[in-house]
């Protein structure tokens, strides 16, 4: 049997700043990661063609199947997953649960992490997703430094999540 492990979520920058972010997973104690960076020109694109009304609700839907596509290869090993705050974390949860169908983890924010453990504690995932944002879309970069495994995704795949969700 597979030993399970806490696995740390965490994002470079912000949605609505339409720069280049990074978007990495973490495992607390295998060090497991991936990760995936978003161009500033594909999340101009996705707002333009996929955001509706409220800003906040697709950021988070936007947020969401990144992790859902991120997880596809661990989700068997992952005890508790644990998501940074940096999009709206109960519109995240209820979106990934949506996308998820069957699965045995627990997911909670990292808030609700730091009051376990009853101290303040960064995310572990933080300096990864810094590593995809700036490496990630270079393929040339990836050998370089800490070892990736970087996830790609595309305006084409987060359109045929965006649509199934609605």
């Amino acid at each position: 049997m597979r030993k399970k492990d806490n696995f740390h979520i965490d994002m470079s920058g912000r949605i609505y700043k339409n720069k280049t972010i990074g978007i990495s997973v973490v495992g607390a104690e295998t060090k497991k990661n991936y990760g995936c960076a978003l161009k500033g020109n594909l999340i101009k694109l996705i707002k333009k063609e996929l955001f509706k009304d409220d800003i906040f609700g697709d950021s988070a839907k936007l947020y969401a199947i990144c992790i859902f596509l991120l997880i596809q290869k661990i989700k068997d090993d992952i005890h508790t997953l644990i998501i940074c705050n940096d999009e709206d974390f109960d519109m995240t949860k209820r979106i990934l649960l949506r996308l998820l169908k069957n699965y045995n983890f627990e997911i909670i924010s990292i808030s609700e992490f730091r009051k376990r453990l009853g101290r303040n504690v960064g995310s572990l995932a933080d300096n990864y997703s810094n590593i995809y944002r700036k490496r990630a879309l270079n393929p040339n970069r990836w050998l370089k430094g800490k070892e990736i495994n970087v996830v790609r995704i595309t305006y084409k795949i987060i359109k045929e999540y965006w649509k199934m969700l609605e």
